[in-house]
């Protein structure tokens, strides 16, 4: 019998690979896991935390339940029901933008916290258009434009009304939204049906 003279293949070379593999892995899930556990105040962290979550998590992964990562990753995940209760609550990208510099997160992150606090019938630390710049004439014509579309004027709309006024469309749409906000009546109806 030849002796072995390569140990590539070795029973025991094989068993520190997967010691170091495995290793490697809790470290890994461990470094995740206590990245993810920074929002939590210190005095609920010890450093004991990790390690058994960590092989917590590890089990989790092979049997395909969610993780301690995946778990909390989800209290401020973007979904259209988060979104359709952030955006129906009357807020503009403004406050979104406020929001994500209130709790230092990504703008994305904090529409889905926020619409998540609404859906759980929590309030939102900043109220709807509160951050809007009202002396802006940018942010004016956004809430102009934003009035003649939710009482349902259309594109049509406005070229009937460019046409009564007798200036262009985009003029009379502004107009239109104008008085809108001034909650003084239109000559014609809308022939959309309006946002309730």
């Amino acid at each position: 019998m030849k002796p072995h003279t390569s140990t590539a293949g070795s029973p025991r070379r094989r068993a520190a690979v997967g010691v170091v593999a495995v290793t490697l892995t809790v470290g890994a899930v461990a470094s995740a896991y206590a990245l993810a556990d920074n929002d939590r105040p210190a005095a609920e962290v010890t450093a004991g935390d990790a390690a058994p979550q960590a092989a917590a998590d590890v089990a989790a992964v092979a049997t395909d339940e969610p993780t301690a990562a995946d778990v909390l990753a989800g209290a401020d995940e973007y979904t259209q029901e988060r979104s359709d209760a952030f955006w129906d609550a009357g807020y503009y990208m403004q406050d979104a933008n406020a929001l994500a510099d209130l709790w230092h997160v990504e703008v994305i992150e904090a529409k889905g916290r926020a619409g998540q606090m609404l859906l759980d019938g929590q309030p939102v630390p900043i109220a709807p258009g509160s951050s809007l710049d009202l002396t802006d004439p940018d942010t004016i014509a956004e809430l102009e434009a934003e009035a003649y579309w939710d009482a349902g004027y259309t594109g049509d709309d406005g070229t009937a009304l460019a046409a009564l006024w007798n200036v262009d469309v985009y003029e009379a749409k502004a107009t239109a939204g104008k008085m809108l906000r001034a909650g003084e009546p239109l000559p014609i109806p809308p022939s959309g049906t309006p946002v309730s």
